[in-house]
């Protein structure tokens, strides 16, 4: 804890095309001048960049909440999107849900179908020697894999990728009417959903997120949506963030490609390093509920803070050459995944999703490249995902 009221001489906008593009030299700008920063943008809110301010902040879910909303900014929902803008004990209550879909044991099952799936998605570029992998591998696998562990048809995939996407980009430009234009349809599609698996169960997710309870009542219909956009809206954008950075990264760095073609046990670590480097949820939005001071700077009750996981991974006073793609990295206690009671629940899928694309991109493209790093194109705000990514590999 610093003492006195830090610089605040930043004004963050982390929906600026330029920064998402390349936030690097924001977050050491915040790291050495002003750590707690203040932007006018969306109404206003603080920015917390060091490591152990946002662990701080994400751990104490009574002074930081997240039941007024997790994202800057506002993106509509006609409904509380639980648990993730719920606090304890309400919040643990309905994260013991999806905690039991996700969990690795269950996420290790789908291993066999996950590699099937990459391995077709493959076959229909490889042999052309180069394709835009964002396009063609990251942005799709994900999406797949999580329209067929809810149980919905495979090519429902592209429809709730578009909705998510609408949501972001409406919120982003402040069109309030073509936002909840998309809220509503995106809510009404899987409120018919959820209502024909209650009178057609099957052996999907949809069916158990129906079906389930908490406090010993089954949930009710619109608790049940809430799980359901949750799981949707964050279930796939972590991963195809991060298999497109995987990718930029091995492709971009001829040692550690080869190192990982020898050794290919340290894949899982490529894995977390790309997670560390390029955080797929960039940070979220707490409500402040009590008077707290963090890094010396003091908040009031209703403030907005916006915890910055992409920067404090970045930190170089708790990650030794933080701008570095190090495979011998340890620990690696990175935010990619967030921090505290809220931390990624998909995160198994996510890990073991992006183990099995490197597995089989090293395997069929040995000789995978990035020719081109500025033709690289990051998109997003809060998520932030590889929209292109042309490679090489003959």
């Amino acid at each position: 804890m610093s003492t006195g009221a830090p610089e605040t001489n930043i004004d963050f906008d982390h929906t600026d095309p330029d920064f998402f593009q390349s936030p690097y030299q924001t977050f050491q700008d915040l790291h050495t001048t002003c750590p707690v920063a203040r932007s006018s943008k969306f109404g206003g809110f603080w920015v917390l960049s060091k490591y152990n301010d946002v662990v701080e902040a994400a751990r104490d879910t009574t002074t930081f909440s997240s039941a007024e909303g997790i994202s800057i900014p506002k993106v509509g929902s006609l409904i509380p999107l639980v648990p993730i803008e719920a606090d304890p004990p309400l919040h643990t209550e309905f994260r013991r849900t999806l905690q039991h879909e996700f969990s690795r044991g269950r996420m290790e099952k789908l291993e066999p179908s996950i590699r099937k799936l990459t391995n077709e998605l493959i076959d229909g570029f490889i042999d052309r020697g180069h394709a835009d992998l964002a396009v063609e591998l990251a942005t799709p696998l994900p999406s797949i894999v999580l329209a067929e562990l809810l149980g919905l048809p495979r090519e429902d995939w592209n429809t709730f990728r578009g909705h998510v996407s609408a949501l972001v980009a409406t919120s982003k430009v402040g069109d309030a009417e073509a936002n909840m234009e998309t809220s509503v349809a995106f809510a009404m599609h899987f409120m018919q959903v959820l209502e024909d698996r209650r009178n057609n169960p099957r052996d999907d997710m949809l069916t158990r997120i129906a079906a389930s309870t908490v406090s010993g009542r089954t949930v009710a219909p619109e608790e049940a949506l809430g799980l359901t956009l949750v799981t949707v809206i964050a279930g796939h954008e972590t991963t195809v963030g991060g298999i497109g950075s995987m990718l930029m990264h091995v492709g971009s760095s001829p040692p550690a490609r080869e190192r990982l073609l020898a050794d290919p046990s340290l894949i899982p670590r490529a894995v977390e390093e790309t997670i560390r480097m390029e955080a797929p949820i960039q940070g979220a939005a707490r409500t402040v509920t009590r008077p707290a001071c963090v890094g010396g700077q003091e908040f009031s009750p209703g403030e907005r803070v916006w915890l910055l996981y992409a920067a404090g991974n970045r930190d170089a006073g708790t990650f030794a050459e933080p701008d570095t793609f190090d495979l011998d990295r340890k620990p690696n206690r990175h935010l990619g995944f967030g921090e505290g009671v809220h931390r990624c629940v998909g995160a198994p899928l996510a890990q073991i999703e992006m183990r099995i694309v490197l597995e089989e991109v090293l395997r069929r493209m040995p000789k995978l490249r990035l020719p081109d790093p500025s033709a690289v194109r990051f998109e997003g705000a809060q998520s932030r995902t590889v929209g292109c990514l042309p490679m090489e590999w003959t």
